[in-house]
């Protein structure tokens, strides 16, 4: 006859290993960063402001071509005195980021990133009182004095404008600048990251050499 303990005995030792087997974790998979499309939405990573503000001089002759020769008469000029306001932005191309060097143990990797570069430079033809640029000074000297050339005077203004212009595309690519651009752009990709539970380092490609 057997043991009427058997039973309950055998009900404690299944429910004993069911336990512990609910309590043995199973180790941890690893689990790969995050995946590089999403930061292609992103787009452009805006890293850096630079507002621009400086007086450019700009002189544009007057001059009536001699018919039927190559010389000319000259009639003066117009001298404008342009007070030029305005901003650039510098960008990361997140594009054009890739991974390298991935440990997804020890969850870091490395992230390469195209250098920033100007996104937006432009001159501000805002009003004056609203922060814009505007002309300071319109003299006129020679014969123009006495002729006035209103077309004169509209090139001088252009003529100073796309100096205005050349002049913050040129002030948003200096060394320091980019410098800067890179820094802030470093700090909001490892920030990012971090978040994700990765610690990740930065590298930047190196320019591509001019075209001659």
């Amino acid at each position: 006859m057997k043991s009427p303990q058997r039973l309950p005995i055998l009900l404690v030792a299944v429910t004993a290993a069911a336990i512990t087997f609910a309590f043995i974790k199973k180790p941890a998979e690893p689990e790969a960063p995050p995946p590089l499309v999403s930061l292609e939405k992103m787009g452009h990573l805006v890293s850096l402001r630079m507002n621009y503000a400086d007086v450019i001089e700009f002189t544009q002759p007057n001059a009536v071509d001699i018919p039927w020769s190559q010389w000319e008469v000259r009639l003066g000029s117009t001298r404008v005195l342009l007070v030029a306001r305005g901003d650039c932005t510098l960008a990361t191309d997140l594009r054009q980021a890739r991974y390298e060097d991935i440990d997804e143990r020890a969850r870091t990797l490395t992230i390469v990133l195209p250098p920033p570069a100007p996104l937006q430079a432009r001159i501000s033809h805002e009003a004056r009182n609203r922060g814009g640029s505007y002309f300071y000074a319109v003299t006129e000297q020679g014969l123009q004095a006495f002729i006035p050339s209103a077309q004169t005077r509209t090139n001088a203004m252009n003529k100073a404008l796309e100096t205005a212009q050349k002049a913050v595309q040129a002030a948003c690519s200096q060394p320091a600048v980019l410098n800067t651009a890179k820094e802030n752009a470093a700090t909001v990709m490892q920030a990012t990251l971090a978040a994700t539970g990765w610690m990740p380092t930065v590298i930047w490609e190196p320019l591509s050499p001019a075209k001659p």
